[in-house]
């Protein structure tokens, strides 16, 4: 199947699920809330809309990552919860292309794999509990306006959770399920990124020497619009800085600004401030 096949499946599936999990919320209302609605039900639906609109859903997601990566033994390095942008202990207003980002590196070099496939699994794992665990409690205990609020909110978390899942590469990046299959598929891609980050983690406890040059220098051979390549560009620079091979450092700057359209602002403000 093309790619254009692919993500064609991907907006119907999504758009099946969306009209799915709206049902669900007429279905709740019309067949669990007493009427006739009261002020605290008018105002648990603002909330509720506003909510939504604040993409807390989304947010709910990457604190999922966060929870699972940590657990895991990664080290914060920025995320993006709804319009708010956290790096280097910094707070900015963003209006990102996707709804959430979360970046986390290993703390050190050992079982990169398996605290990936954990930090990819934390987002959509963490909906489908907290979307469960709302619905439950709703259905399970008395009513109450608060329980309305979680199950509401309940219904469109499980929907960020379940269409993370699907396998699929979006104009915005591989959505979790496609990561996770490509972790356990051992595909190319997946593979440069383990490196990279395996390299990262080393660096957190170590440097450069400490790096096996295969590492860097025998990865698989993949796209050259992808992240984890230019990130692993940037480190044969640096290993080849450090090991003293001026020509080599030098090749690989002039071919990561040869890249430059397919990198972010960040990326490119440091490429330019390299062998000045």
């Amino acid at each position: 199947m093309s790619g254009k096949a692919k993500r064609i499946l991907y907006s119907v599936v999504s758009t099946f699920l969306w009209l799915a999990m709206f049902a669900g919320v007429i279905l709740l209302v019309v067949f669990t809330v007493p009427r006739p609605f009261g002020t605290a039900e008018w105002l648990i639906w603002l909330a509720f809309l506003a909510a939504v609109v604040l993409r807390i859903p989304a947010a709910v997601h990457e604190v999922g990552h966060l929870l699972f990566g940590w657990i895991a033994g990664m080290k914060f390095v920025g995320v993006t919860l709804s319009y708010l942008r956290i790096a280097g202990g910094k707070v900015k207003l963003v209006n990102p292309d996707c709804a959430g980002e979360t970046e986390m590196i290993p703390r050190n070099g050992a079982h990169v794999r398996a605290k990936t496939f954990a930090f990819a699994l934390g987002g959509p794992l963490l909906c489908c509990l907290v979307g469960v665990i709302f619905l439950a409690l709703y259905f399970l205990l008395p009513y109450h306006i608060g329980w309305l609020f979680g199950a509401l909110m309940s219904i469109f978390i499980l929907y960020e959770g379940l269409i993370a899942l699907y396998p699929a590469e979006l104009p915005a990046g591989k959505t979790d399920g496609a990561v996770l299959l490509g972790l356990l598929r051992r595909a190319p891609e997946e593979e440069v990124m383990l490196r990279v980050l395996t390299a990262q983690g080393i660096l957190q406890r170590g440097t450069y020497s400490d790096i096996d040059r295969d590492l860097l220098f025998s990865a698989p051979v993949v796209r050259e619009d992808l992240p984890a390549f230019h990130a692993l560009l940037l480190l044969q620079y640096y290993y080849l800085k450090e090991a003293g091979d001026e020509a080599g450092a030098a090749e690989r700057l002039v071919r990561l600004r040869s890249l430059s359209v397919y990198l972010t602002e960040e990326e490119r403000a440091e490429i330019e401030g390299l062998g000045a």
